[in-house]
């Protein structure tokens, strides 16, 4: 752990991330009420199911905010078990309590990979960063429909070309223009789509996902003039920070580091099979 984070920090951050799982569940159950999708709060951790195999199905933020018993994962695991999942995921913080820790051990969780939280301070500067004049960087409209389609394809094809969205992600895309504090931004050279991306803003940090980039315009700036828009549009916001999640050791993770993140810390993932 780096350090230069602090716990209290490392919580909004956590707990943003909860909150944004939260509400695209909501925004999914609004949409497709038969779709199951649901959230249980539990000892302080927010327990999200979006649909089977999604990776917004886990529980966030155990251990956060107490102890945490058997009886309590107990009930997080009668939740996934309901939902027909064979599995229960939790993405543990290394600032949750020790007692989070001792109690998934003891019920048998496994740990099965690692995820990287970067994030980086922002200052006044950040507001002002160059536009790259190759790369026209605008925010869609939420509202219309084909905007919103184009920027779904992009996200898309981006991230997962030529093999298509995978079932982890599938319906998580078209919710994401009208998550709560979101703007979705898409990037635009000699008037064609080449890259797309989100920022939310919320309790002072700007939080960066979605980030993905068509083959062919890959190292054309299309994706560094998005990083800078979305920079500019949480310092112009008011966010202090700004955040990202990545892989350990991905191409993601670099591409941050090379535009001043820092990994705050990694969580440790654990699964139970039910």
């Amino acid at each position: 752990m780096d350090g230069f984070v602090d716990p209290k920090l490392a919580l909004r951050f956590e707990e943003l991330e909860a909150q944004a799982a939260a509400d695209l569940v909501a925004l999914r159950a609004l949409d497709l009420p038969g779709s199951g999708a649901e959230t249980l709060r539990r000892a302080g951790a927010t327990c999200a199911w979006f649909a089977h195999e999604s990776v917004l199905s886990h529980v966030f933020g155990l251990g956060l905010h107490g102890p945490t018993a058997n009886s309590d994962l107990e009930a997080i695991e009668q939740f996934y078990r309901a939902k027909g999942d064979g599995r229960v995921k939790v993405e543990l913080s290394p600032y949750a309590r020790p007692d989070a820790l001792v109690r998934l051990g003891e019920r048998g969780y496994t740990l099965t990979s690692f995820e990287h939280l970067l994030a980086r301070p922002l200052e006044p500067a950040d507001a002002q960063l160059p536009a790259d004049p190759r790369v026209d960087v605008r925010a869609i409209d939420a509202a219309n429909p084909e905007e919103c389609a184009e920027w779904v394809r992009v996200a898309g094809e981006g991230f997962f070309a030529p093999n298509g969205v995978p079932l982890e992600l599938e319906g998580v895309f078209e919710l994401t223009p009208r998550l709560p504090g979101t703007i979705v931004l898409l990037a635009r050279i000699d008037g064609q789509p080449a890259a797309a991306g989100a920022v939310a803003v919320c309790d002072g940090i700007a939080a960066l996902f979605a980030a993905a980039t068509l083959p062919a315009f890959r190292r054309t700036g299309a994706h560094t003039a998005l990083l800078a828009a979305r920079l500019a549009h949480g310092a112009r916001s008011g966010a202090l920070w700004a955040t990202a999640g990545a892989l350990v050791g991905s191409g993601s993770q670099h591409n941050m580091e090379r535009h001043g993140f820092r990994v705050a810390y990694t969580r440790p993932v654990m699964v139970r099979a039910l």
